[in-house]
């Protein structure tokens, strides 16, 4: 049978599990007292079940630590006269609600209340931040002390242009700094002047260029694609994204014809061509190319896997270079290896808006599975005397 309500237990475990969620600590003061409903108990379940009644309102009776939270009403009934009911949990703040959930609850809002009191020192904003954050606080715990360090030297930098392994403090090393991004991001943004937060640079990976700080450069692998060509000596070269895009400039190498291919054995052995250059694809990031504009004026190719993430990433590099040229990635190649297909694990289920029109039937095919179930040649299985440059 049902109960007639909520026992001590239930609402002791239903508040607690709020607690750790961090909703009780995120409340505001005016939020406060805090009222916890117990039900309501009917004439007609005194009537009916009058017994169980008795018993429920036994068990806020015999509890201790409840007492001075509950409120009582009286109810009078027509068989069994005046009796007291339990109706609500009052409790008139944080404090009132962790002593009485228990030993840790209580410590944790020592901590919480000490911590915030850290925060709006430090700064308003920083206060207002903790409010809406009690999880994140908590979490902290001895190193908010460091954290907090950190935020004020860094609130003082204007794009300071360096390493965050430059930043000479003591207690306070890259791996702690890197750790703590996320949280610094939202210091940052709330403190720091609008002129000192680059917009455009959002999310963790991207704190470095949001703040101003340097990032570890971006390497461009390429190989140079003919025997007699090599630069200083090397064939095999690997580049800072800055200094690969100011390449071309270069007196002393020029090209013709890029391509870039994604799997690294296929750009390895790929086979001679004249001023040509094989860049080593990586998957869907080519922010670092972008601003590669001596790549506008070569014969450019793209070589990717039969799938429909190689046709996203064709796609995405075609829009920044509209000229770009698909290898290898045609219905005549698909089924002439029929031998070797595989299976796409997860497929791209998008619209692509930069391939062209006999690309995108293919993208398609393989996009509703056409022509089999997450159909996959990836291409390493190509044979290798189909590769040519005309």
């Amino acid at each position: 049978m049902k109960p007639v309500g909520p026992s001590p237990s239930d609402i002791r475990k239903k508040l607690k599990d709020k607690w750790e969620k961090g909703i009780y600590l995120s409340m505001k003061e005016n939020d406060f007292p805090l009222t916890v409903p117990l039900g309501r108990i009917n004439s007609r379940t005194m009537t009916e079940r009058f017994d169980d009644v008795r018993s429920w309102i036994n068990l806020f009776l015999e509890n201790e630590p409840m007492a001075p939270y509950l409120q009582w009403e009286e109810i009078n009934h027509r068989l069994f006269g005046k009796n007291r009911i339990p109706v609500r949990l009052v409790f008139p703040g944080r404090e009132g609600l962790a002593r009485f959930l228990g030993r840790r609850q209580l410590e944790e809002w020592d901590d919480f209340k000490g911590a915030l009191e850290k925060l709006y020192n430090a700064d308003m904003q920083l206060g207002l931040w903790g409010e809406d954050h009690p999880l994140e606080i908590l979490k902290e715990g001895e190193d908010l002390d460091r954290l907090l360090f950190l935020w004020k030297w860094m609130s003082g930098q204007r794009r300071p242009g360096i390493y965050l392994r430059q930043i000479d403090l003591e207690g306070i090393d890259s791996k702690f700094t890197e750790k703590h991004k996320k949280i610094l991001s939202q210091w940052l943004d709330l403190t720091l002047p609008e002129e000192a937060v680059s917009e455009e640079y959002r999310g963790v990976s991207r704190f470095e260029e949001r703040y101003g700080y340097l990032k570890k450069p971006e390497l461009i692998r390429f190989r140079l694609l003919y025997k007699s060509e090599e630069w200083k000596g090397c064939s095999d070269i690997s580049l800072p994204a800055d200094e690969f895009c100011r390449l071309y400039s270069d007196e002393e190498i020029s090209f013709r014809t890029v391509i870039v291919v994604e799997n690294d054995i296929c750009a390895l052995s790929f086979p001679s061509v004249e001023r040509g250059m094989v860049i080593f694809g990586r998957g869907y990031n080519f922010e670092s190319l972008r601003n590669c504009r001596w790549l506008d004026k070569v014969r450019l190719f793209y070589w990717g896997d039969l799938d429909t993430h190689g046709f996203a990433i064709l796609d995405q590099f075609r829009a920044l270079f509209p000229h770009t040229t698909s290898l290898l990635m045609d219905r005549e190649t698909l089924m002439n290896h029929k031998v070797s297909w595989g299976e796409e694990p997860k497929q791209f289920t998008g619209d692509l808006n930069h391939l062209t029109g006999e690309e995108n039937r293919l993208f398609e095919d393989f996009k509703f599975n056409r022509i089999a179930q997450n159909l996959r040649l990836e291409q390493e299985f190509i044979r290798y005397g189909l590769i040519k440059i005309k």
